[in-house]
């Protein structure tokens, strides 16, 4: 046999992308593939790498003085592969990237690098749909879960918990929920948390719901401890219909689901395509419905018991990482063998 393919990874941030979409899968390749590859992880381009590793991979990367080098090492015989989970071209206008990535020059830098990359890496059919016409190769991998970082839940609260979490990204999406929201903040019968990095009454309105309990985000080696502190019984996922959330993936449904939560989602993109209403989660088609549906699942035990089982059953089997993992070690065969 021989030598392993010396690979290097250029990540792109330090947070949820680059834990999910490479520090987890390709953790399990380097640990049950040893003799096959040896993966270098690096947080910068350093042009004296170039040549040396015949297999690159770079992380949500766009600007020109990124990409340069990364062609610079395709023509030094490297096989080159891009990896992104967003939609880079339907970037909404009030999302806080659309300044940048809303230009017309990044998108079109993005669909020439695109054209000669040897492999995408995609989270959906969606999105790979939208790449597809720039990129010879698409291999849609989809998010999975690490069940071996999840923490188990205290299960100390006094009231049922119900929990929304996102970024100020997402401030759209939680509007949509519209009085439901506040109502939930005000139900004297369970305590709503919102993990959304917030102090009470400094950002918008939206985040401050009267009656809910506001939650810091922190950096994201401490996510998980900090989610199973929440011990939510319930988790939102409100998102928008609009083209950019299609190719959104169903993170938050997963993580719910592993830490022991029933997922309330929108009827649309990610979650209508996962979810199974009423069978492993709680699909929101009229945006008037959220605190109906919510109070369902808490007066209900026995309903709410059934879905979370049958839910855990589901991403176990269809979005467990220690399984799923096998999916990037073929997509890296496959573009080291030149395979079309």
């Amino acid at each position: 046999m021989g030598k392993p393919v010396e690979m290097i990874v250029y990540r792109g941030d330090r947070a949820a992308c680059w834990y999910y979409r490479l520090h987890a899968p390709l953790g399990h390749v380097a640990k049950n593939h040893q003799e096959e590859y040896k993966i270098t992880v690096s947080g910068m381009i350093d042009k004296r790498q170039l040549g040396k590793y015949p297999l690159v991979l770079l992380q949500r990367q766009y600007m020109p003085e990124v990409l340069g080098p990364m062609i610079d090492a395709k023509k030094l015989g490297a096989k080159l592969i891009y990896e992104i989970d967003d939609d880079l071209f339907h970037i909404p206008k009030w999302n806080s990237a659309h300044p940048i990535l809303g230009k017309k020059s990044v998108k079109d830098g993005v669909k020439r690098f695109l054209g000669l990359v040897d492999a995408l890496f995609v989270t959906n059919e969606h999105l790979a749909d939208v790449y597809r016409p720039y990129c010879r190769k698409v291999y849609v991998l989809p998010n999975s879960i690490d069940y071996e970082f999840f923490y188990p839940s205290p299960k100390n609260y006094e009231k049922p918990i119900v929990c929304w979490q996102g970024s100020m990204t997402h401030e759209k999406d939680l509007k949509i929920m519209g009085d439901g929201i506040y109502k939930l903040g005000k139900e004297e019968a369970i305590q709503l948390k919102m993990w959304c990095g917030f102090q009470q009454g400094t950002q918008d309105p939206i985040f401050n719901v009267p009656g809910a309990h506001t939650i810091q985000l922190v950096p994201f080696e401490a996510f998980y401890p900090m989610f199973s502190q929440l011990d939510a019984m319930v988790g939102l996922a409100p998102i928008t219909t609009i083209p950019f959330n299609r190719s959104k993936s169903n993170l938050k449904f997963l993580e719910y689901t592993a830490q022991g939560a029933v997922t309330v989602a929108s009827n649309f993109g990610p979650y209508k395509e996962t979810i199974e209403d009423e069978e492993t989660g709680l699909l929101i088609s009229d945006n008037r419905d959220w605190y109906d549906a919510v109070m369902w699942l808490v007066n209900n035990p026995d309903e709410r018991a059934k879905i979370l089982n049958n839910a855990r059953s589901y991403v176990k089997e269809n979005y467990d990482i220690s399984k799923n993992y096998v999916m990037w070690k073929t997509a890296l065969d496959e573009v080291m063998e030149g395979k079309s």
